[in-house]
């Protein structure tokens, strides 16, 4: 599959029908998925009767937008209209269909964008390995025996095995950050609030984003423009920035934080931060009260489903989050922005704070831990540890995939000031230029 802003120009150009681009991707997703496990549902009719809707529009000379005839997926906690919005759970399988788009597909269609399928994902959300008691684990395209991070696991995987060059994704505690690290692929999470949630099954509220991924920067400020309605080929100079230090190099490997500095070098001189352990995990503790309250408050009616329906994982965050008595929920909020507020001061010096995205890369889903210095860490609990203090914060952060022959992806978070999404976007075209190893080659490409 090509990079999707080929795609459009080739398809708006007339070089190239888009309904030779839409049987391209869905076959891209017959070869690849028997081994990979990413989609729920593939929409092969309406896709194609959407991908002739694009080339009449053409041909009568109306502009179908930015992305004319280019392939997407999106996360099955996304509404599309006509379908049942399953969000891995079996629970949800009778649920009423949705009368309509969530607001990002919608925006996506509307400059011409292609919907294929829906994409596997952990029970509701509620995971960080991409493994589904019900509808089977999603397998990493760079070696099958391995997670892809989750839960947004199915749309990282469909874009790194080239089934589709776009695709959509939500992030609560680090949901697409370590997808995008541990499959290899761009992935984006906006500052808290900035893109509409409105069609996104809710997990939890006070932290729930969406975002998305791609092979390229390029393709991914196309996403995001799309989504956002602005621009961000913002070109400017990044010439302070920092790396976070202390809790964030405690956690990560040495293969994973050497990046970190590999990358902060491109920008020249740079300071690292010492971010206290105590502090990054009260964070950690109170997003975790924060998303088993709000969760339980979402779909707390599942205690009452049976057994078969609900995983023991999912009903003990219910269970959790139903007793978690109402005066904590508050502290952490009140905690939250006291955080929000210690960490946005960082901005009074930098432009940009880099740090590791994973504490490893991609485990084998037999590994029951894995060892990062003295510590052994359950990839269950643990996948999200540096993601999860940052998206606490609500900062936006992209994540460049770090690609090395032999071995495993790995990723970097760039960090930026609330809402300057731009800033962070061109701190990755600057990644992207300046190593070959940020250079994504999918595998069905």
């Amino acid at each position: 599959m090509n990079r999707a802003l080929d795609i459009a120009a080739d398809v708006r150009a007339q070089r190239r029908p888009a309904i030779d681009v839409i049987n391209e991707s869905l076959a891209a997703i017959s070869r690849a998925d028997a081994a990979i496990n990413a989609f729920h549902h593939v929409f092969h009719d309406e896709a194609l009767a959407q991908a002739r809707r694009i080339d009449e529009r053409i041909a009568g000379g109306i502009d179908p937008g930015p992305l004319a005839g280019v392939p997407f997926a999106a996360k099955s906690l996304f509404d599309v209209a006509g379908r049942a919005t399953i969000a891995g759970s079996r629970a949800r399988l009778d649920t009423p269909i949705a009368t309509r788009d969530a607001e990002a597909i919608a925006r996506l269609k509307q400059a011409g964008a292609v919907l294929v399928g829906t994409t596997h994902m952990d029970e509701l959300a509620c995971g960080a390995t991409g493994e589904n008691p019900f509808f089977g684990n999603v397998r990493n395209p760079r070696a099958n025996e391995r997670m892809t991070g989750g839960s947004s696991g199915g749309s990282a995987a469909a874009v790194a095995a080239g089934c589709v060059p776009l695709s959509l994704g939500s992030d609560t505690n680090g949901s697409i950050r370590a997808p995008a690290a541990l499959c290899g692929v761009w992935g984006v999470k906006p500052t808290f609030g900035r893109l509409s949630r409105c069609g996104v099954l809710s997990y939890a509220d006070s932290l729930d984003c969406i975002g998305g991924f791609a092979r390229n920067v390029d393709d991914l400020a196309a996403l995001y423009a799309a989504l956002d309605g602005s621009a961000t080929d913002e070109r400017r100079e990044i010439p302070r920035v920092a790396v976070l230090g202390g809790y964030f190099r405690t956690y990560a490997s040495r293969d994973a934080w050497d990046e970190v500095i590999e990358s902060a070098s491109l920008f020249g001189p740079h300071e690292i931060i010492d971010m206290p352990e105590d502090e990054m995990q009260r964070a950690r503790g109170a997003a975790t009260i924060i998303s088993n309250v709000e969760v339980a408050a979402a779909h707390g009616k599942l205690l009452d489903a049976p057994d078969e329906n609900v995983s023991p994982r999912l009903r003990t965050r219910l269970i959790a989050g139903a007793l978690s008595p109402a005066p904590w929920h508050a502290h952490a909020l009140r905690y939250q922005q006291r955080f929000r507020a210690r960490m946005s001061r960082l901005f009074d010096r930098f432009d940009l704070l880099l740090a590791p995205c994973t504490p490893f890369a991609a485990p084998r889903f037999t590994d029951a831990t894995v060892a990062v210095g003295d510590h052994a860490l359950e990839p269950a609990k643990h996948l999200g540890m540096l993601t999860q203090p940052v998206s606490f914060a609500g900062l936006p952060v992209i994540v460049a995939p770090v690609l090395h022959e032999g071995a495993m992806p790995l990723g970097v978070q760039i960090i930026g000031a609330s809402f300057d999404e731009a800033a962070c976007f061109a701190a990755a075209r600057r990644i992207e230029r300046g190593f070959s190893h940020f250079s994504v080659t999918a595998s069905g490409s």
